[in-house]
């Protein structure tokens, strides 16, 4: 709705709040037709160090890839943004990454908003980045206007699009991205989490979950991921703590001990001596 609005002249708009009100039962509706909201499970930082772990760094494919499961919760980067991301928009420096996002789904008009991402002992952004960049040099493609995240054959060359193709005959589609985190997953041995489908927003979501563990302000999470200022995004929708779902908080509540209680216990006594009654089948 937003997009289609924005490309009408100012003068031409339309008044959105006659769609946002069928939008809104639309939602209702749906709701009550049995429709679920189905979010990927938070790949925090002890599954994905796993899943890095499970990588074969010492190849081509294996250094893009630890490099894009780092980013992708290091920086907290939506698929789009991964495949977007340009070369000079990286800079690596020994004590971390500095990256530049052009647009985002926040972004749309493309001001632009520059990430200090630190570096860590456990990810080793700056040495996955390094060893990765290297890795473009080789192939001739480490040039700023060209993409970080490049398709590869089996045999580490880059993989070639027609020139006509929709997003050039270079870029990734995130789609393509999103698979290959899935995989990565996958091999790794967590294709779920909290029986949830992992998917490459779950290393978003896993980021602003640790850093919600953290106890870092919204104000700095909506920075990191860049969410809107003064959005609840990020505590809403992003933040998936694990086992939430899975216990009872009326399991808190004592049980009753007055006569119900004493009912049931003498009908779990008496149920041992009842099977001891029952003729034996052979």
């Amino acid at each position: 709705m937003s997009r289609i609005w924005n490309w009408q002249p100012v003068d031409v708009r339309p008044d959105p709040s006659r769609f946002k009100g069928r939008l809104r039962a639309w939602k209702k509706e749906w709701a009550q037709g049995g429709g679920e909201i189905k979010r990927a499970p938070a790949v925090t930082i002890e599954y994905n160090l796993r899943i890095i772990a499970a990588i074969d760094e010492s190849t081509r494919i294996g250094k893009r890839d630890a490099f894009l499961a780092a980013l992708a919760y290091g920086n907290l980067r939506r698929e789009s943004e991964l495949t977007d991301l340009l070369r000079g928009r990286v800079r690596v420096h020994d004590t971390g990454l500095f990256v530049v996002t052009a647009t985002s789904k926040t972004d749309q008009a493309g001001k632009g908003a520059g990430n200090w991402v630190a570096d860590r002992e456990d990810l080793q952004l700056v040495r996955r980045a390094r060893a990765w960049f290297a890795v473009l040099r080789e192939l001739g493609a480490d040039a700023p206007h060209l993409p970080v995240f490049r398709a590869l054959t089996v045999k580490g060359e880059l993989r070639k699009y027609p020139a006509t193709r929709k997003r050039g005959g270079v870029r990734m589609r995130p789609g393509s991205l999103d698979d290959r985190l899935r995989e990565l997953a996958e091999r790794a041995g967590f294709p779920y989490i909290d029986g949830k489908k992992v998917t490459s927003h779950g290393w978003r979501a896993g980021a602003n979950t640790d850093m919600i563990e953290a106890k870092v302000p919204l104000a700095e999470r909506n920075i990191a991921g860049r969410w809107a200022p003064g959005s609840h995004t990020a505590d809403t929708v992003y933040g998936r703590q694990h086992g939430l779902g899975t216990h009872d908080p009326l399991a808190k509540v004592p049980l009753f001990g007055g006569p119900a209680h004493a009912a049931v216990a003498r009908a779990r006594a008496a149920a041992p001596a009842e099977q001891d009654s029952l003729p034996n089948p052979e």
